[in-house]
């Protein structure tokens, strides 16, 4: 082979690489574009929402919060000064739900009176999630 030859075939070689290596950082500025592209679009959609939702949603979940609070912290103090029995219904087996007591309490019109403050294991779980939330969103700050 002459010296032209491989000298012709050597620039041809250097310049399919270069332009090989320019069209992939084009094709990398474009990729990086179309992405800074849909972040703004996520972006603005997500700012969008949050406007759509407005305070009906936060006043909805501070009631929320308000109500479970005071059912487990402030109800059994305010009611611990006034006498009055809790009435619940009773299992009609006799039973309290039917599995605590028996027939012990069992009454002909199906319902009884309690002492104290019912406190539902709803209202309980309730009360866990907002404290295991609150606490979990103030770790992230």
């Amino acid at each position: 082979m002459s010296v032209e030859l491989l000298s012709m075939m050597g620039g041809s070689l250097s310049g399919f690489v270069m332009k090989l290596i320019a069209s992939q950082a084009q094709a990398q500025k474009e990729q990086f574009d179309r992405m800074l592209q849909k972040q703004v679009a996520a972006d603005d959609s997500a700012d969008r929402a949050a406007q759509r939702t407005g305070q009906a949603g936060v006043i909805v979940r501070r009631t929320i919060a308000l109500c479970t609070l005071f059912a487990v912290i402030f109800a059994p103090f305010i009611l611990a000064f006034f006498n009055e029995p809790v009435t619940i219904q009773a299992d009609p087996k006799g039973g309290l739900f039917g599995f605590l007591f028996g027939n012990a309490f069992s009454r002909g019109n199906g319902w009884i009176e309690l002492q104290g403050y019912v406190l539902l294991p709803e209202v309980r779980q309730t009360m866990l999630a907002l404290v295991g939330f609150y606490f979990g969103s103030s770790q992230v700050k």
